[in-house]
């Protein structure tokens, strides 16, 4: 097995452009940020912008993508995020936080790199190579230095045909959730965005119906630090982020009960706020806003602050301030029609399999996952024979 830098199995290595605003009123080309990217190496499409395909051809030029190139997050605090351009994402572009490898297929093939650089180890070096400053970026020189060590091509096929079984698993697990979240998306403006039924439901402020909480940590007990995403989830700041973006110290830090709300009073307008769904301690940032409501309403909430009108409030309330801060005071203004006992009853009985099917396939990716994680350093190394692993 050899080992060589990416730059030497590579025809090209460049980064993507961003263009004026005027391209994207155009609907022609793909336009994937860097926010389409994940650790897991899926890309999400339904997150991807559109641009025109005038500006793609003439003002772009260096960052029209093809087939099989490998994009990586070269910029912020999410460093090595991956992905693979497939044939049925094109055309399309990307932008100046996006790292593009083209390689060189007589030497490597492009999905065992897609893989390589998933590992945590990768990432790690990734993060090690950058100035650790308040917005870290690896520039093209460090993403080529990076070393891959690379078997024969017959071997490399081996071990992507074994991987692909498993990413395969884990995509269709990904849009079966898609496709489940979309069903109980339609069910919540059903019960509770049909004019049918609101128009008799009583108009409510936040305020009364969300209890904002201020609980510092208890410092005898051991907490897991949670950070809010533009997903509209919480998740643990240790797993999403590969560098610590939180306080050394963090006794200021408030309590997130399970089934709790939190959201960054900076970044709500981008869609950050979440719900916390984990069984251990958690905590935020003493600059975040903790709520908690009626927990027969949790579900509803859920899909509420992922709504188009709970966007256009927040747009409405935080327009004059320069980052758009919200805080639970003004959040706690904004009023909606308040389903019923009777009708969230309706809702929660319709959704709560559709949930329980979610969280089910949510355990098989991350199995997968951790599968496709522990076997590609095994199958490099020959600790597994390639020709008997059946998946």
């Amino acid at each position: 097995m050899k080992l060589v830098k990416l730059s030497d199995i590579s025809n090209k290595i460049t980064k993507g452009t961003t263009p004026q605003k005027e391209a994207f009123q155009g609907k022609e080309v793909n336009y994937i940020k860097s926010e389409s990217l994940n650790y897991n190496g899926h890309i999400d499409i339904n997150s991807f912008c559109s641009i025109d395909m005038a500006t793609h051809k003439s003002k772009l030029k260096r960052s029209i993508l093809k087939e099989n190139d490998i994009l990586i997050s070269i910029a912020g605090a999410n460093l090595g995020k991956i992905g693979i351009v497939s044939k049925d994402m094109l055309p399309a572009n990307t932008n100046q936080a996006v790292g593009i490898i083209s390689l060189k297929p007589n030497l490597v093939k492009s999905r065992y790199v897609y893989y390589y650089m998933q590992q945590i180890r990768i990432r790690n070096i990734i993060n090690n190579s950058v100035a650790q400053s308040a917005q870290p970026n690896l520039n093209l020189t460090q993403l080529g230095n990076i070393k891959i060590e690379l078997p024969q091509l017959n071997i490399q096929d081996k071990i992507i045909k074994i991987l692909d079984i498993i990413s395969k698993k884990i995509d269709l697990n990904i849009r079966t959730n898609n496709n489940l979240y979309e069903i109980g998306k339609a069910l919540y403006q059903e019960y509770l965005e049909n004019e049918e039924y609101t128009n008799n439901y009583e108009i409510r402020q936040l305020s009364e119906i969300t209890t904002n909480n201020r609980n510092k940590i208890d410092q005898t007990k051991e907490y897991k630090v949670l950070s809010a995403v533009n997903t509209g989830n919480l998740v643990l700041s240790d797993d999403y982020f590969d560098k610590q973006v939180y306080s050394k110290d963090i006794g200021k830090y408030l309590n997130v009960n399970k089934n709790d709300f939190a959201y960054n009073p900076a970044r709500i307008n981008i869609g950050s706020i979440g719900l916390n769904t984990f069984d251990f301690n958690c905590c935020v940032s003493p600059v975040y806003v903790t709520f908690s409501v009626d927990k027969d309403y949790i579900d509803f909430f859920d899909f509420y602050f992922k709504s188009k009108r709970f966007n256009a409030e927040v747009t409405l309330r935080a327009s004059g301030s320069v980052r758009q801060a919200l805080n639970y005071n003004d959040f706690g203004m904004i009023e909606i029609p308040y389903p019923t006992k009777e009708m969230i009853e309706k809702f929660n009985s319709s959704y709560k399999t559709i949930k329980e099917r979610i969280n089910i396939n949510k355990t098989k990716i991350s199995n997968l996952e951790q599968l496709r994680d522990t076997l590609l350093p095994k199958l490099m190394n020959g600790e597994i024979d390639l020709d008997k692993i059946e998946i």
